[in-house]
């Protein structure tokens, strides 16, 4: 019979049937975490609309202007995606299936990106001009930018 466990404040370990190890409470480490393996991101070129549907690193170039969309946060929560412009045009980012007037991205608000929240992401005219963003599970967080990134949109 496979076991699964489960830690918790409320009743410490408890084995039951099924598999995996849950952990119900925050977490403390006191010593180093070693990884097996080292995460991986792909590289990946754009040069025509498309829909992003998994978490890595995207060059975007093209003879003009055009709009990747993001899948829905919840089907990446955690995933991070890199985009670098390698042409001067004002490619953008934009929400996948959620519904007209849903905040996909938000802003930190020590960043000197224009805009807070919103539906788009437009990466203007600059190549090398870059984002990070990462999903929370809600939304597509702004972790990192240069050159001229505005969010807008709702």
């Amino acid at each position: 019979m496979a076991v699964k466990t489960t830690i918790s404040d409320g009743k410490g370990v408890v084995e039951s049937k099924g598999t995996g190890t849950t952990i119900k409470n925050a977490v403390t480490l006191t010593s180093a975490v070693t990884l097996d393996t080292l995460p991986k991101a792909t590289l990946q070129a754009k040069t025509a609309a498309a829909t992003l549907t998994e978490p890595g690193a995207y060059t975007v170039s093209g003879s003009a202007a055009f709009d990747l969309i993001m899948p829905l946060a919840s089907a990446v929560p955690g995933g991070v995606f890199v985009l670098r412009t390698l042409s001067e045009h004002a490619h953008g980012l934009t929400g996948s299936a959620e519904t007209s007037g849903t905040t996909v991205f938000c802003n930190r608000p020590d960043t000197a990106i224009s805009g807070t929240n919103g539906s788009k992401i437009a990466v203007l005219n600059e190549v090398g001009a870059s984002l990070t963003v990462i999903s929370d599970g809600l939304n597509f967080c702004l972790l990192a930018a240069s050159g001229t990134v505005t969010i807008n949109g709702l």
